[in-house]
Order: C-alpha cells, then sequence, then structure tokens
C-alpha cells in the first residue's frame, strides 16, 4: 500500500481518484486544491506518490512541480491534464514529472501508470477476469469492476472501520453513469446491526443516484435474517442465490 496526495481543483476529479485508489489498496493521505497546499501537504507527509492537475487557481501544477522538485528532486508526481495541455505536460516532465494522465480517466489507465511509476509489477486493482469472488478470508471486503458495473463484496470481516474506506469507494461511484452496483454478501451469516444498517445506506446513496444495485447472498439464513430486520432498501433487495 502506497501513501497518495491527490492535488486538483476538482472536487469531482479528487473523489474519483479517492475511489480508484481505494479500491487498489493505496491509502489517500491528503487531498489539495491548488499547488501551494500541495507544496506545504507534501513537505508536512512525504507521500509516496502525488497526482497533480494542471490547471488550478492560484499555484497551478508545473508551478506546484517545481517547487517539489527543487526541495524533493526523487518525489513522484503524475501529471492528470485536458487532452489540448499536452505542451504543459511535457514542460511538466521536463521539470521533473515522471508520468502523466489524459482525461478522461479510467480506472485502469490510473493504477497501471501508477504501478509504473512505483515499480509494482502486479496490478491492485481487482479485474473481473482476475477476481477470485472468495470473500471468506481476511480481506473485509472486495470491489470487482467491469465497465461501469461494480460488483461489491462483503466477506464477515467487515467492520465499521472498513467500511469507512468502503463508503469513501461507493461515494466515487456514484458519479459514474450509468452505475450498476452488486452488493454480494457471499457466505456471510452475520453482520452487526450497525454494520447492516450502513449498508442499507449505501443500497439507498446508489439508488439516489439513479443507479440500479442488486443485493445477493448464498446464505438463506443470512437473508431471512436481514429482511426480518426491515431495512429500507436492503431488507427489500435482498435475495438468495
Amino acid at each position: 500500500m502506497s501513501n497518495i496526495l491527490v492535488v486538483d481543483d476538482s472536487a469531482i476529479m479528487r473523489r474519483n481518484l479517492v475511489t480508484i485508489f481505494t479500491q487498489a489498496g493505496h491509502h489517500v493521505v491528503a487531498e489539495a486544491i491548488n499547488g501551494g497546499q500541495a507544496h506545504l501537504l507534501y513537505r508536512t507527509l512525504l507521500p509516496d506518490l502525488v497526482t497533480m492537475d494542471i490547471t488550478m487557481p492560484g499555484v497551478n501544477g508545473i508551478e506546484a512541480v517545481k517547487l517539489i522538485i527543487r526541495d524533493y528532486p526523487d518525489a513522484k508526481i503524475i501529471m492528470v491534464s485536458a487532452l489540448n495541455q499536452r505542451n504543459m505536460v511535457f514542460e511538466a516532465l521536463e521539470l521533473g514529472a515522471k508520468h502523466y494522465l489524459i482525461k478522461p480517466i479510467t480506472s485502469e489507465t490510473v493504477i497501471s501508470v501508477v504501478n509504473k511509476v512505483l515499480g509494482i509489477k502486479e496490478p491492485l486493482f481487482v479485474r473481473e477476469e482476475d477476481a477470485t469472488h472468495n470473500t471468506d478470508s481476511i480481506v473485509p471486503y472486495q470491489i470487482e469492476h467491469n465497465n461501469n458495473m461494480f460488483q461489491i463484496n462483503l466477506s464477515k470481516y467487515l467492520t465499521e472501520e472498513s467500511f469507512i474506506t468502503l463508503n469513501q469507494a461507493v461515494q466515487g461511484l456514484l458519479f459514474v453513469q450509468p452505475l450498476i452496483v452488486i452488493i454480494h454478501f457471499a457466505n456471510t451469516d452475520s453482520l452487526s446491526d450497525p454494520l447492516l444498517n450502513k449498508i442499507s445506506e449505501v443500497v439507498k446513496a446508489i439508488l439516489g443516484a439513479k443507479g440500479k444495485v442488486k443485493v445477493v447472498s448464498q446464505n438463506l439464513n443470512f437473508v431471512k435474517l436481514v429482511k426480518s430486520k426491515n431495512l429500507e432498501g436492503l431488507s427489500e433487495l435482498l435475495e438468495s442465490i
């Protein structure tokens, strides 16, 4: 797991990047909305990697690269730019940025570039073709992605603490359109009432974002238990497979 600083003046772009990194097992240590904040946060946190937007109010991405590389020549910075900003990207690379991403971004592209910059040989992002679908492990959850369909696999090891990162990831998915989500409890036999209530809120959030959601479990007793609790959204949609 690597510590990442996300720099972008767009709240939506920051949230999308945070979601991608969270799904991939990385940790976003902070977010900045301009280059000045990025420089200060880099000095304070010393992250493993930075994603840097180019056009931002105040200190832009190019100036931020200059400031960070001046103080930390080995800093790993990935530029995030629009298609018409290629000249600025090349300038950033000459100044010391390691790589770049062109908007619109995809999860696969982001993780591929991050892996190259960090020297990670195996992808951390769970893809449809190589996911094991085995949630009965110490992993609290997995998110599989295939085009605009996401499958959230939940295990019995899900805790309120690990739910925080799961919820952050889901909040980022709400901007995907069209959005299709499958919540899979697999063989999970029980979860605490507070967690079930939180998952119910996730279901309602997806529906509120005009997404389609399917909730399934392989454990019939668990299905009966959840349905008996009359949790709005979750109890109505959960079905056994």
